[in-house]
């Protein structure tokens, strides 16, 4: 394979990353208009993935003007007061914001850092496509259109939400960086695939532990084509780039690790199967999609649509070529589930599909070892991109998770990913198998970019590219959403909706810029409490003010909290109760949200406070803020 690795003439990498920009802003319109105001996609996850934001920002400012003590308490955060470590109930984020620090500080607007790392994680998907496929192709059209086949897979748009999923960037960086290794034998691009391995982890905790496997198994692949197993520099510079991303990582586990210590933070498996991925689900297209939304709704479930695009897998199958042909049976079991044969006389009926599919694989293995030309061929592919092929299969194979279903019927079919769960630590935190299918796209987009070079390879001319252009605008429609959705609400059925708009901290609401003048030491908790809609935004606006709160979102709830919530639902129907869980809880004030409760349960809500003692702070536009009366 020497000369692939070789950059050929035409687009660079500045020009493919400029082209990524205009298509994400065009793919994401009206995102782009309103940048420092709306929120992309919903005001759901997404302010929370703000609020994450804003408080790595803030303490990364306190330890950069040298209060070192925020190291200590970094995970501490102002949510789900008085309990410890909120920050790790979700993603930290960490990488995220670092990226937009310098943005944060100069701006102070955490909504504007949000879109610009939404946006970003397109534009970086692409670039780092672009580099790994230029540098295995030798061909800049098809490192182009991989790119573009990661950067906007169909995936990414019912994850919108979910900046952590989004954040996979970093993967193909890391295969660039070990191929330049190996490549070269510098230790420049071994520190970026270091680096970038280590970014990845730190975006996404599912990507911390999915993701590693891949990027060994690649490393492995590069030393068995290159015949390099005695080679000690090689084994000694790999080991000396895991242990530099588990030492660089560790310090951001060990609070979770802490967490699933002390608390039952685990998922369940019936949890867990409900959020992977039914065979199925790569048939089933997000239903707002323009193209196939109305026609691709084969298996629709939380965390299921799955399917990649018509014309990724074509390029893809072009790019793999004959030994597509291998993966037939495979396909074929999981499709059918179970197979019934009429054999006239009797009928076989074949249940488990285990046993077909060691059958399928002991043919191949005897076709190869009798057929030396068909053997030939398997060991070029293998050796070409037969690493990218089983990683898909791989993927895609673990991410229908504890219990694989097929049309939601089990299937019986070994399990990778149950044993992970059982036996990996860590495993049996993550509840969405699903997600996977990003690595799964990864994969998928690197076959389709060696589709692209050999349907447009040198010679072929102009037609190929013209077929190469169709083909980008038609993957480009049957994966995009226009117009893209900015501040999506939904109608809620127990209070009155909040407005559709965030706005950045210096133009909160009276209330918290009046909290914000409270002395040190003060608690605060807002009611309605419990509901995700009203305590998402009082995270939000805490940014405002940084005192602790009793109200939180997040991905774990503490053990109190759901008590908290009960007592608090009607207080004008048990003030006492309320009272004293506010009491328990730490509360020195209340913001009531009178315009957020129904009816007149608004006042009478603030009426009861008043009648326990609380004393009003401050009134504006229906938010009231009351000191809670000292303990007798």
């Amino acid at each position: 394979m020497k000369g692939l690795g070789r950059r050929s003439l035409g687009v660079g990498g500045w020009q493919a990353t400029a082209a990524y920009l205009v298509i994400t802003i065009a793919a994401t319109w009206p995102l782009t208009a309103g940048l420092g105001r709306d929120v992309a996609w919903d005001l759901g996850d997404p302010v929370l993935n703000i609020w994450i934001l804003a408080w790595d920002a803030e303490q990364l400012r306190a330890i950069l003007t040298g209060d070192l003590s925020r190291i200590r308490s970094f995970f501490d955060a102002n949510i789900f007061h008085p309990a410890p470590l909120t920050l790790a109930y979700s993603e930290h984020l960490i990488v995220q914001a670092v990226q937009v620090f310098p943005i944060y500080v100069i701006s102070e607007n955490p909504v504007l850092c949000y879109n610009l790392l939404f946006l970003s994680t397109f534009v970086l998907s692409g670039l780092g496509m672009f580099l790994l496929v230029r540098e295995l192709t030798g061909n800049w059209l098809a490192a182009f259109v991989a790119g573009l086949v990661f950067a906007f897979a169909p995936y990414r748009v019912p994850q919108s939400s979910h900046l952590q999923v989004l954040s996979s960037q970093w993967m193909p960086f890391v295969f660039y960086g070990l191929r330049r290794y190996f490549d070269s034998g510098r230790l420049a691009p071994l520190g970026g695939a270091a680096a970038a391995l280590i970014a990845q982890g730190l975006s996404s905790g599912y990507y911390l532990l999915y993701f590693p496997p891949f990027a060994a198994a690649y490393a492995l692949w590069e030393i068995g084509r290159r015949r390099l197993w005695r080679s000690r520099a090689v084994w000694l510079h790999l080991a000396a780039a895991a242990a530099l991303a588990a030492i660089v990582t560790a310090p951001f586990v060990l609070p979770y690790v802490s967490l699933r210590n002390g608390l039952d933070m685990a998922r369940s498996r019936p949890e867990v199967a409900r959020f992977s991925a039914d065979v199925y689900s790569y048939a089933t297209a997000f239903s707002e999609q323009r193209l196939w939304g109305d026609v691709l709704q084969t298996m629709p479930k939380p965390e299921g649509e799955l399917f990649p695009g018509i014309v990724p897998v074509l390029l893809a199958l072009m790019g793999s070529g004959l030994w597509t042909v291998a993966a037939a049976p495979i396909v074929a079991a999981l499709v059918l589930r179970r197979v019934t044969l009429d054999l006239w006389l009797f009928t076989v009926s074949i249940a488990n599909m285990n046993r077909p599919l060691v059958a399928v694989a002991a043919i191949y293995a005897l076709l190869l070892w009798r057929l030396p030309r068909l053997r030939a061929g398997a060991a070029a592919f293998m050796k070409d991109r037969g690493f990218f092929a089983v990683a898909l299969v791989a993927a895609v194979w673990l991410s229908l998770g504890v219990t694989p279903r097929s049309l939601g019927r089990p299937l019986e079919i070994f399990a990778p990913y149950a044993l992970l769960f059982d036996y990996v630590p860590g495993f049996d935190g993550l509840r969405v198998p699903a997600r996977l299918a990003m690595i799964a796209t990864c994969m998928l987009a690197v076959l389709a970019g060696f589709g692209v070079a050999r349907l447009a390879a040198p010679g072929q001319g102009r037609p190929a590219r013209a077929v190469v252009a169709i083909l980008c605008v038609a993957f480009l429609m049957e994966s995009t959403q226009t117009p893209f959705t900015v501040n999506g609400t939904a109608p809620l059925r127990d209070l009155n909706t909040p407005d559709a708009r965030l706005y950045r901290p210096a133009r909160a609401p009276g209330v918290y810029r009046e909290v914000a003048r409270l002395p040190e030491g003060v608690v605060i908790a807002e009611l309605p409490l419990g509901n995700p809609d009203y305590d998402l935004r009082a995270m939000y606006y805490s940014i405002a003010h940084w005192r602790p709160l009793l109200n939180g979102y997040s991905g774990f709830f503490p053990p109190h909290y759901g008590q908290l919530r009960a007592a608090l639902t009607e207080v004008p129907r048990h003030p006492d109760v309320s009272l004293e869980v506010l009491r328990a809880g730490g509360a020195t004030h209340v913001i009531v949200h009178e315009a957020a409760f129904l009816g007149d349960e608004g006042p009478a809500t603030s009426a009861a406070f008043r009648t326990l003692g609380a004393s009003e702070v401050f009134r504006d536009a229906g938010d009231v803020l009351f000191a809670l009366p000292a303990p007798r």
